[in-house]
């Protein structure tokens, strides 16, 4: 295994320790990797087929509420969740609203 170190250099005229600057930049590249990069790669997002009036704003809050789902149901990776919410409407029904769904009808042919 290769160390890899990278030196990056900011410029600020806020009035913070080193740590508290290096605590700031952390959260904000947490925020980028746990968010922005997941919805980026895994949804496809910079991709989205979807132009014009507010399709593009709707489609990002569906995106949005996906890897919330996945979050809420504690799966580690997004892909996993996805394939969990595709199989188990029961438990997404509880993670949506709270309660356990009931039995599916029977339909019936008469």
């Amino acid at each position: 295994m290769i160390d890899f170190h990278e030196t990056h250099y900011y410029l600020s005229s806020l009035d913070w320790s080193a740590h508290q600057f290096a605590d700031a930049i952390r959260g904000h590249w947490l925020i980028e990797n746990r968010l922005h990069w997941v919805k980026e790669v895994t949804l496809n997002e910079d991709n989205c087929i979807h132009r014009g009036g507010n399709s593009p704003a709707n489609w990002a809050t569906v995106r949005q509420f996906l890897v919330s789902l996945a979050r809420m149901n504690g799966t580690n990776t997004l892909p996993q969740a996805l394939r969990l919410m595709a199989t188990q409407v029961e438990k997404l029904c509880e993670l949506l609203f709270g309660f356990q769904c009931p039995d599916k009808p029977v339909k019936s042919f008469t």
